[in-house]
């Protein structure tokens, strides 16, 4: 990858990056009352769980480009950047975001009991959470993998075709 390419790229991860920290601190919230916002078109009102669910897409995001940094970093100081991964390296953080917000449904579903008040999780352990499932994302969604093909395997696996062959060794 030509040199210039690789400087504006990295340029672009670190603004995208500082974007999200300022957006977390932004939007950290306000104990007791709802937070307000400041939106381009102005200020706004957002409720407890609508500020939660934006926190924890930001930490999902911010944790993402951790692992993104360090995976450009390497490969560029090395030179073995190829332009064939910058897609990888664009979709990460937004995969991150969506795991975290799964994450999140998955322990406010199973670990608070149902109508309890937002007031009551604290946005510390839940953005926490969601910036490690953002950095190990891979991970995350490679372990959900085995562990649901082994509890959800059939028959029917084996008799599909048009499968998705292994890439050669």
């Amino acid at each position: 990858m030509p040199d210039r390419t690789r400087r504006c790229f990295g340029i672009a991860l670190f603004a995208s990056a500082l974007s999200v920290i300022a957006a977390v601190v932004a939007m950290w919230p306000t104990p007791g009352r709802d937070q307000s916002v400041t939106v381009l078109c102005g200020t706004r009102s957002m409720p407890r769980e609508v500020d939660l669910l934006v926190l924890v897409l930001l930490f999902g995001a911010l944790g993402s480009f951790v692992h993104v940094a360090k995976s450009f970093a390497s490969f560029a100081g090395n030179r073995a950047l190829v332009a064939s991964w910058l897609w990888w390296y664009l979709l990460q953080p937004v995969a991150g975001m969506a795991l975290a917000l799964l994450f999140y449904t998955v322990i406010r579903g199973g670990l608070f009991a149902p109508g309890s008040y937002s007031g009551a999780v604290n946005p510390y352990g839940i953005t926490g959470v969601s910036g490690l499932v953002g950095m190990f994302s891979k991970q995350a969604t490679d372990k959900l993998g085995e562990l649901f093909g082994a509890m959800f395997r059939t028959a029917a696996d084996a008799q599909r075709n048009d499968k998705l062959s292994p890439p050669p060794a």
